[in-house]
């Protein structure tokens, strides 16, 4: 018996923009049949083993949320339809439901339930019809030229993710997995997270993530709207590393948040992002090529057909990401080149409807049946004809039988997420050993190296790998059809789906770890009152981020009257130590806050002044070793655009807020690797990776000793101190234990309450001052 790991979720909520079945109503008798697409055929076999003995703890329940063909009643709606496999229907693939209204579900035991969203045709046609069809596919898909941008289309598709949103506000439970999927829901987990802060959701892409140069050609709050919806997920998916990527790309170069190779920080939250190549129900395929006798019966009449000709095969929806017309133009320049294949040889070529009421794809298929009559007719004899096309839809049995008995697949789409055709045919491959020609540019060419990649748009090369693929000898045929069969046979549907949960409770766990601690009104409150009834209290501001907020160009963050006025109020009280503590250097803080009664510790710690009294100097005053490493610095600032280099008394500083956010960080790692390479055997100096900067100072002092020093000095029985940068993390771990440490955004850290924004600073202020003059 197959184990399986009990998991912490009791359901699924699968949400798509279609339902796995289509409702068909017939008098009073209704029906349900099952829609195409690889998701479906994923979950459908997944809900499959689900029903076997010994799988049912890997989810109690399948919930499925999407918009339905059919207009149900409210109280059809509210009910659901809850049945017990996706697969579970008769041969002709029509489950019958019973007659009457859907009020009543016809399996009282089923583990899945529809919940069915209603979207007006109108909004319809702009939503799925607009923005998906029009703009999200042809961009995502390396058409840029094909994408429609029209505003009335996207505030169609907010309008829909929307209704998704509330229909799912009405049937999540706290111990669900909310696994969202693909280009149709995009703003979803967003709206979901903002109604749920703490939903488990999962969100994952089936088509291609675009390149940084595509994907900015969205209009840029749509493309924001895009990035922030999805970046809801706890846990983001794409088939392939390289569309993962992308998207990290994207998110650091559009809302300039940081990001590692497989996560990124958005609102206090760790979001995962990682590859999940989607697999296939191996052994079923595998099986059926084996053992069916549907299957059988229709090899014979394929092999019947074909009379010792070698068949090579595609399978394809009508689509222009597919590159057919691209194919058929191959083929017949292999006719041309290799003309003692002729009339050795069968293409068959089925091409599954789709769309074929818009005029481009109308367009298409006509060009595809003249293309494949102007070749069949210069070719072809009254006994053979070079290419069979068929435009229709395949049963399981005839795609099997299809697949198993052609020699070469020829699978070369000019852009695809992942491709199953190419794993299934692969799958298939039991009795003859097949090869199979697969497009570079589809996700499944990263997991299946083995076979003949081509490059879809190159008609020499299509033509080179045809010839290749039909006189390749058997042991390399079997050699190679050998370990593509190992990898899927290992890497299936169900290793794919348990990948994501497994993923996704490690994730939860770790979002634990790392959770932050907002500030609520009563925390506030509890230190207002803390702060108030103290005798004597100090208050440590770091500036720039806390005090005032960031800016472009450090020079011209400068503190306002607002501000100056604020400090000087919170100082005026003879019980409070106002205590500002920042990297800045002496002389700025002397310009701005020389008459304001504050303590004023500068250079993280190496200059220290109070009150109407003069510096001090806390370090070593030699500057030389400056000299071996600004030239350094200054490569760096000449190869990143936007950076610059701030020469302090104490440190070299670099910049790169004003760079671009990937660039920046990039090199911000190898300017830090470099020079603590340079300084790893010496223990003078310091490398210090603050808000986007990285500094270099001596060691022997920082903020946290500075801070530790200047209590060390006087009795408080209140200490709070603010900050936003890593450098202020030292301050929080000097401090005694019952000091307020506050840490400014939605970041991790050590401080033990975080402001959501630097916003709020001047509000804390305000009420510590407020209270005070209430109190006295």
């Amino acid at each position: 018996m197959r184990t399986v790991t009990p998991s912490r979720f009791k359901r699924i909520v699968v949400v798509s923009y279609r339902l796995p079945f289509s409702i068909v109503a017939k008098g009073r008798s209704k029906t349900i049949r099952r829609s195409p697409g690889g998701l479906v055929s994923a979950i459908a076999a997944l809900s499959e083993k689900m029903t076997d003995a010994g799988s049912a703890d890997l989810f109690k329940k399948i919930v499925w949320v999407g918009k339905s063909n059919e207009k149900l009643k409210t109280e059809t709606a509210r009910k659901s339809i809850s049945i017990k496999s996706l697969s579970e229907r008769p041969a002709s693939g029509v489950l019958n439901v019973g007659n009457g209204p859907l009020s009543r579900p016809n399996f009282e035991k089923g583990i899945y339930q529809l919940v069915p969203v209603a979207i007006k045709k109108t909004i319809d046609e702009k939503y799925y019809g607009g923005f998906c069809n029009d703009c999200i596919w042809p961009l995502f898909h390396y058409f840029p030229s094909l994408a429609v941008h029209d505003e009335g289309t996207f505030e169609s598709y907010v309008y829909a993710n929307k209704l998704f949103a509330e229909k799912l506000k009405r049937i999540v439970l706290p111990d669900d997995f909310i696994w969202i999927h693909d280009y149709h829901l995009f703003l979803l987990p967003g709206f979901l997270r903002e109604a749920f802060p703490a939903a488990t959701i999962g969100f994952f892409l089936h088509i291609p993530f675009p390149s940084f140069e595509i994907f900015r050609v969205i209009p840029r709050h749509w493309r924001d709207s895009i990035l922030k919806g999805m970046l809801g997920a706890d846990l983001i998916g794409f088939h392939t590393n390289d569309y993962s990527q992308y998207f990290l790309r994207s998110v650091s170069r559009l809302l300039g948040l940081e990001t590692t190779m497989n996560s990124v920080m958005a609102n206090g939250r760790f979001v995962k992002v990682d590859a999940f190549p989607i697999g296939i129900d191996y052994n079923k395929f595998n099986g059926a090529a084996l053992n069916s006798s549907e299957v059988k019966e229709e090899k014979q009449k394929i092999l019947s057909t074909l009379q010792r000709k070698k068949l090579i095969f595609s399978v394809d929806r009508l689509d222009y990401t597919k590159g057919l017309a691209n194919r058929i133009e191959a083929f017949e320049y292999f006719l041309k080149t290799h003309p003692q294949w002729i009339e050795k040889i069968v293409f068959n070529m089925v091409v599954i409807p789709s769309r074929d009421s818009i005029p481009r794809y109308r367009n298409m298929k006509r060009e595809i049946e003249a293309m494949v009559g102007r070749i069949n007719g210069k070719y072809g004899t009254m006994e053979w004809r070079p290419i069979i096309y068929q435009y229709k839809s395949l049963s399981f049995s005839e795609l099997v039988a299809l697949y198993s008995v052609s020699h070469v697949g020829l699978i070369t789409p000019i852009r695809d997420g992942m491709n199953l055709v190419a794993k299934e045919y692969v799958a298939c491959q039991v009795t003859g050993k097949g090869v199979l020609i697969l497009s570079e540019m589809a996700g499944a060419s990263s997991e299946l190296s083995e076979a003949i990649l081509i490059n879809p748009t190159n008609k020499q090369e299509i033509a080179a790998a045809i010839h290749k693929a039909l006189t390749l000898p058997l042991r390399n045929r079997t050699v190679l059809l050998e370990r593509m069969q190992k990898r899927i046979k290992n890497y299936t549907v169900f290793s794919w789906a348990k990948n994501i949960l497994t993923s996704m409770e490690a994730l939860k766990k770790e979002q634990e770890i790392r959770r932050v601690n907002l500030m609520t009104p009563e925390i506030e409150s509890a230190i207002t009152a803390k702060f108030t009834n103290a005798s004597k209290r100090a208050i440590f501001l770091d500036y720039d981020g806390t005090l005032v907020p960031f800016s472009n160009i450090p020079e011209l963050a400068t503190p306002g009257p607002p501000t100056l006025n604020q400090l000087k109020a919170l100082a005026k009280n003879p019980r409070t130590t106002v205590v500002l503590i920042s990297g800045r250097d002496k002389n700025f803080l002397d310009e701005w806050f020389e008459t304001v009664n504050v303590h004023l510790i500068a250079e993280h710690g190496a200059f220290q002044k109070s009150p109407g009294g003069e510096w001090s100097c806390n370090i070593d005053p030699d500057q030389s070793w400056k000299s071996a490493f600004t030239p350094i610095f200054q490569r760096y600032t000449d190869h990143c655009i936007g950076s610059f280099i701030e020469e302090k008394f104490s440190s070299l500083t670099w910049h790169y807020r004003n760079s671009p956010a990937e660039t920046g960080q990039l090199y911000a790692k190898e300017l830090r690797e470099e020079i603590r390479a340079l300084v790893a055997h010496e223990n003078k100096l310091h490398v210090l990776e603050g808000n986007m900067v990285v500094e270099l100072k001596k060691t022997g002092y920082d903020k946290g000793t500075a801070a530790l020093k200047f209590v060390s000095n006087h009795t408080f029985d209140c200490i709070i101190a603010l900050g936003d940068d890593r450098t202020d993390e030292d301050i929080y771990r000097s401090l005694p234990a019952d000091a307020v440490t506050i840490k400014i955004g939605v970041t991790p850290s050590i401080a033990k309450y975080n402001l959501a924004t630097q916003n709020d600073v001047s509000r804390i202020i305000d009420r510590l001052i407020q209270s005070d003059r209430k109190s006295g």
